[in-house]
């Protein structure tokens, strides 16, 4: 659905604006030409770390902070995100904009390769986990939020539609495949239960029950 600019507008009333540190954030990040996720993914993400408050987060891709202030907009008072960046010019400036919103006590900011940072994490710690660093890691960051989350934690991923070249077939890029390998195995995966939404360039949503995938493993009769 295509949405003109004053219907755009009047959704964007209802979630409500940018507070002047997200604002800045998304300005600074502008200019250092990183992405940052459209305000309704942003506003988006902040009802789903309030959903039943998130109290332990962990975010692969820190980027310029902006969409770390909006979790955190959700979360408990008392949660703290664990963010991982690989690049140290956007590290700092994510810590800027976690000083200027003041929770920078609530946040544990890493620098280094994801795939590097995350199996130091511990299991079962965290309600939340969001993706939005390299597309074509996708499924290696899945196989260590299943370790992460607690049961009816959220995995959250951006980028999923890649402007629409997941559906072309002759798309073959490391990060298409990446997140077609990633949306495959959630779709098959018994403890995920996950919706695509078209926010930005499509959100993936799945929350982890590792009851189901149990009950899914007893229903196979023995052989």
């Amino acid at each position: 659905m295509q949405i003109e600019e004053r219907l755009r507008g009047w959704l964007r009333g209802f979630t409500g604006g940018e507070t002047e540190p997200l604002r800045a954030a998304r300005a600074r990040s502008e200019e250092a030409d990183i992405p940052a996720v459209p305000l309704e993914v942003g506003t988006f993400l902040r009802f789903l770390a309030g959903v039943h408050p998130a109290r332990g987060m962990v975010e692969i891709g820190s980027g310029g902070g902006y969409s770390g202030l909006w979790l955190l907009a959700g979360a408990s008072p008392t949660a703290v995100l664990t963010t991982i960046e690989a690049e140290p010019d956007h590290q700092e400036l994510a810590r800027r904009a976690y000083a200027e919103a003041g929770v920078t006590a609530r946040v544990r900011s890493i620098l280094g390769p994801a795939l590097q940072v995350l199996p130091r994490l511990a299991d079962r710690n965290y309600d939340l986990v969001f993706l939005d660093a390299l597309e074509s890691e996708y499924p290696d960051y899945l196989a260590h939020a299943r370790r992460l989350l607690r049961p009816g934690g959220l995995i959250v991923a951006d980028n999923v539609l890649w402007e629409g070249r997941v559906a072309d077939p002759a798309a073959e890029e490391p990060e298409t495949l990446g997140l077609r390998a990633l949306v495959d195995e959630i779709r098959d995966d018994p403890a995920l239960h996950g919706e695509i939404l078209p926010l930005g360039d499509g959100i993936l949503v799945a929350a982890y029950h590792p009851d189901t995938e149990d009950d899914a493993d007893a229903a196979v009769p023995p052989r």
